[in-house]
């Protein structure tokens, strides 16, 4: 985590020439070579958990795990070795008021193992780095560092997958089994999933992201993660693009009682951050639509996981009582600074609806806290 000791040379094995010009898509079937979990919570009782997949039977995958907090999108990162058909799991809960990252996996750097069976926590782990965050909610990113053919689909030992990894640490991409052929890891070899309580969220999957093998300092697990760095301006840059957006709409019903949407905000690390946006509030009662546009001056998100109530949304409405079920459309979102495409643009951003509260099965079964998770389909 955050040593930001990067040197030149390192930074020149990083940040060379692209070895693919694939263009970066987001995948249909859950599976990619980068991925974004658009949310986690470690807030009283609600408790998150963390599973990456490695979908590939007869290739090993490097990794790194960023979790960012919801602020500044300050993070921890974690290094994580795949052998093939490889699950890593972690963690995030509120811990006596404090978000802790516990993982008893055997996929971790061996530096972490003891760290993070103990329980990390990662506002302290934060702070210790040089940064301020709250990591009570936040989101999280896996980046691809490198895949291996291997010779057969049987477990490869975690200590030779850290060799290799040490290796590429300093430089040294000699190993004969390392992918080369124009990626770092294929597009179908990572997918993951967060629960939260009840509600399971399928991360956010592209295609097309890892167009080299990393190597250099910076993947060491005591370094900062940059997608700039990881990625590449570029490649950075076009997931930016496909995920700029306007406007969104949502369904509500009962006054948008414990219904939010979740603005992730990803690449993002400005404190002076907000974007601005205004607000339509449709209710379909008796096929009749009343609307409701929100008055200048327009609203503004602040933080990296912007969150917005729908039931507060409703209570602006001239006649609440009347919004009882309809469709919230939040259009006209555009960036107030300069950082994701800069000033005056469309923001990028995922999109997500959150229920909370208590819910009541068909079983008669009573459930507190998250329940559903839907991605938004932005316009």
């Amino acid at each position: 985590m955050v040593k930001k000791m990067f040197s030149s040379i390192a930074l020149s094995m990083l940040l060379g020439a692209s070895l693919s010009a694939d263009p970066v898509s987001i995948s249909s079937d859950g599976s990619g070579d980068f991925l974004i979990a658009p949310a986690y919570m470690a807030n009283n009782s609600e408790c998150s958990d963390i599973t990456i997949m490695n979908t590939y039977t007869t290739n090993s995958i490097l990794a790194k795990v960023a979790v960012r907090e919801q602020n500044q999108s300050n993070e921890v990162d974690i290094p994580i070795f795949l052998s093939p058909g490889d699950v890593w799991d972690a963690k995030i809960c509120d811990v006596n008021g404090k978000p802790v990252l516990t993982s008893n996996d055997d996929s971790n750097h061996p530096a972490l193992i003891a760290k993070l069976q103990r329980g990390l926590d990662l506002n302290v782990h934060s702070e210790q780095a040089g940064n301020n965050g709250d990591f009570s909610q936040g989101y999280i990113e896996v980046y691809p560092i490198a895949q291996f053919n291997e010779s057969a689909s049987g477990k490869i030992e975690k200590s030779v997958l850290v060799a290799r990894w040490d290796q590429l640490i300093k430089g040294d991409t000699s190993n004969p089994k390392l992918n080369k052929d124009n990626h770092g890891v294929h597009g179908f070899g990572l997918s993951g999933y967060v629960k939260i309580n009840n509600g399971l969220m399928q991360m956010t999957a592209f295609k097309g992201v890892s167009d080299r093998v990393v190597s250099g300092a910076t993947i060491d697990y005591g370094n900062d993660t940059s997608p700039e760095t990881l990625l590449g301006l570029t490649k950075k840059n076009e997931i930016l693009k496909l995920l700029s957006n306007s406007e969104i709409s949502v369904p509500y019903v009962n006054g948008g009682k414990n219904q939010y949407v979740y603005f992730t905000y990803v690449f993002d690390r400005n404190s002076d951050q907000s974007r601005k946006y205004n607000v339509e509030v449709r209710d379909m009662e008796e096929n009749l639509d009343r609307i409701y546009i929100s008055p200048a001056p327009a609203s503004t998100m602040p933080k990296e996981l912007a969150v917005i109530s729908l039931e507060d949304l409703v209570n602006k409405t001239t006649d609440p009582m009347k919004f009882q079920k309809g469709m919230i459309k939040i259009k006209n979102i555009t960036n107030q600074h300069n950082g994701q495409m800069g000033q005056g643009k469309q923001a990028s951003f995922i999109p997500t609806l959150v229920i909370k509260g208590q819910y009541s099965s068909s079983s008669g079964t009573q459930f507190t806290g998250v329940y559903s998770w839907a991605r938004v389909p932005a316009k």
